[in-house]
């Protein structure tokens, strides 16, 4: 077991990024896309508009801002995803309640289905420790999700995944705490209302 990595400062956080081949720009980019989607609706629409368009908006943009040379589109296990094959990593768009908070790690808006899981490392070897996580193994991929909270908080974390949610979490990259959004529209989602997961449902032709 080891001890959350939680960056905060961007003198911790950019190096990462870099590392990662990521840049924090862009993530603000793909944020900023989202929270403005989501505030596209009005009273009228259906209750789950405004997390389904940050969800999609969210996924075209971070396609958007990094599929090239280095990053391409992934649909592994029908979950959206863009991989990096030289480094095995994937980044998944996703909206949760809360994010940068040392106190609460982020909870997923609506449950993770199986196709979800299957993509993180681990996810069956942990225990109940809420801010502990099993070393991630070297082989095979290392899943980052880029978190916007309703606020325009955002963070890039690596998440364990466990009965649909997020149950602990191996590294939290603090990107920001939404402060820099004040005159922007703010995500307005009502509980369980945000599609940000989909798993392929296969039907038999009749």
């Amino acid at each position: 077991m080891v001890p959350t990595r939680i960056l905060r400062e961007d003198w911790q956080v950019l190096p990462r990024l870099e590392e990662l081949q990521l840049e924090k720009a862009k993530l603000l980019n793909i944020r900023a896309t989202a929270v403005g989607a989501a505030a596209d609706t009005t009273p009228y629409h259906p209750a789950n508009t405004a997390g389904t368009l940050s969800y999609h908006f969210g996924t075209f943009a971070l396609r958007n801002e990094f599929v090239g040379k280095v990053w391409v589109l992934d649909r592994t296990n029908g979950v959206e995803t863009i991989k990096n094959e030289a480094k095995r990593i994937k980044v998944v768009f996703a909206n949760v309640d809360i994010a940068c908070n040392d106190d609460h790690p982020p909870k997923p808006r609506s449950t993770k289905g199986a196709g979800a899981e299957r993509l993180c490392v681990g996810n069956d070897l942990f225990g109940g420790l809420p801010h502990y996580a099993p070393a991630v193994a070297e082989v095979g991929w290392t899943v980052y999700y880029l978190m916007v909270a309703p606020n325009g908080a955002v963070e890039l974390s690596c998440p364990l995944l466990k009965n649909g949610t997020f149950q602990h979490f191996v590294e939290r990259l603090y990107l920001s705490d939404g402060s820099d959004l004040d005159k922007e529209p703010k995500l307005s989602l009502d509980e369980d209302d945000a599609a940000d997961d989909f798993d392929p449902q296969v039907a038999r032709k009749k």
